[in-house]
Formats: structure tokens, sequence, C-alpha cells
């Protein structure tokens, strides 16, 4: 085994570790380079919560309760401020591979003596670590005082909330990548992007929770991970999941990472072996 094999495989217990690190340190630092869209995008996220708590607010017309609804005022006003909170924190670059691949520079990643999937999630990490200590921490913070959210009491659901909140952030990675493997085969991946857009904001329960969906969709939504990435940290944190119905969904969440992660390896292999044929 070569070196540069050692290098890589050892990641995170080996020598490796430190490279990766220095990628979520850079690309934190290159947000903070971008004064102005992080202040366009603050604003961006006070008027989408804004928007959406006075939505729920006006349907719910002041009552605490809504007929046919399983969330009180409260709780979804609650939801609509951290979904999007959770939403803004997962915030991710997935153009990436696509835009190396048209200008030639994927060749350059691909002789670096790192794993170049862990390169590209350590980056989104960095970006992540700057949305939560700029965006979400001092949006909450004028969510709880203008808009009526309530933070959950029990330390479980900051516990079971963790943990499914980094299983959602890991499925949207994988599927970003997963779609962005696309543009080995084709040349413009625009409306593939579309699509995955369309069904994470359609079926992710960022907009509208899960349980408002027709009842003969709910079974054809549990097919797909969308709801995983927000519906479920964004439920568990408010209390509207809780106890064995919380860890059966975490449990769900972990074998979407595996399944997904396991397809996503086997097309980034195949990906490989296309631009080295391609390149000679």
């Amino acid at each position: 085994m070569s070196s540069e094999n050692t290098h890589t495989d050892t990641f995170p217990f080996g020598p490796a570790k430190p490279v990766y690190l220095n990628f979520i340190e850079k690309s934190f630092q290159k947000q903070i380079a971008y004064k102005f869209e992080y202040f366009v995008g603050v604003l961006n996220g006070l008027l989408f919560i804004f928007v959406f708590t006075s939505l729920w607010n006006a349907i719910y017309a002041g009552a605490d309760t809504l007929e046919g609804s399983p969330f009180t005022r409260s709780q979804m006003i609650s939801y609509a401020v951290f979904a999007m909170l959770f939403r803004i924190s997962m915030t991710m670059e997935d153009n990436e591979i696509g835009r190396k691949i048209r200008t030639g520079a994927i060749s350059m990643d691909f002789i670096k003596p790192v794993s170049y999937p862990l390169m590209l999630f350590s980056e989104a990490i960095g970006q992540t670590l700057f949305h939560w200590f700029t965006r979400v921490i001092p949006l909450s913070i004028i969510s709880l005082l203008a808009f009526d959210a309530v933070m959950p009491q029990a330390p479980s659901a900051y516990v079971l909330t963790a943990i499914a909140w980094v299983l959602g952030y890991s499925i949207l990675y994988i599927i970003n990548f997963g779609f962005s493997l696309l543009a080995f085969w084709f040349t413009e991946v625009f409306s593939f992007q579309l699509m995955k857009f369309g069904l994470f904001t359609l079926f992710s329960g960022g907009i509208v929770p899960i349980d408002f969906f027709p009842d003969f969709a709910k079974p054809l939504i549990a097919l797909i991970p969308f709801q995983y990435i927000l519906y479920v940290p964004t439920s568990i944190f408010i209390g509207h999941i809780q106890g064995a119905e919380a860890i059966r969904l975490l449990l769900i969440q972990a074998v979407w990472v595996f399944t997904l992660g396991f397809i996503c390896w086997r097309v980034w292999k195949a990906a490989q072996k296309k631009l080295i044929i391609q390149g000679g």
C-alpha cells in the first residue's frame, strides 16, 4: 500500500485528521470574508421566519388548537421557527463538483493525498459551523423574544435532537454529493439539482409538517429520505415526537445514512473510473 493511500485510510484516527480539520477551518474563514452575504442571510432568515409564523398565526386565528391538527398553536409556531433554523444550519455547497468537472480542476483533486468526499464534507462542516454561530444563534434569540417560540425543558430533548440533526445533516450531505456525481455522466445537471431541491422543499417538512399531508401520501413519503432531514429533528425538538417513537425514527435515520452512504460510495468509485478512462 502506498503512503498516500495509508494517509487517506487512517482518517479519522491517524495523521490525516489535522488535514481535514484544516479544511474545516479554511471553509469557516472563507465564509467570514463575505460580510455582505452574511447580513443578507440573516435578514432573509428573519423574513422567512416572520412570514411562516404570521401564516400559522393567521391559520390558527388566535385559537390554541385547530381542528384536524396534531399541533397546538404554540407548537406550530415553534415548529415553523426551528424548522427554518435547522434548514439554515444545514446550508452547504452542492455545485462544486459540477463546476470543477466543467473546468477540469477535478483532476487536481484526484491526485491529492486526501479523500475527496471527506474533503468536501469537511468544508461543508466549516460552512455549517459558521451558520450556527452567525445566523442560527442570533435568529434563535430573536425568535424567542419576538415570535413566541418555545425551547424544550427536558434535557433528553436536546440530546435526541442533536443526534437527529447530525443524522439528518449526514443524509442531506450524501444526497447532495450523490446528485453532484451525476455531473460525471451528464454535461448539465441543473435539472437534476432542481428536482432534488423540489423534493427536499416539499417532503422534508421544512415548510409544512408531514402530519398535514394526506394519509395516502404518508407511506410514500416514508419511502424517501427527505422527511428525516428536517421534520424528524424539528418534531423531536418541540416535543411533538417523544420516547420510543423518537428512538425508532433515529434508527431509521441511521439506516438511511448507511444505505445512501453505500450507494453513494459505489457511484463515487464508478465516477473515478470514468474520469481515469476519459483522461487516459
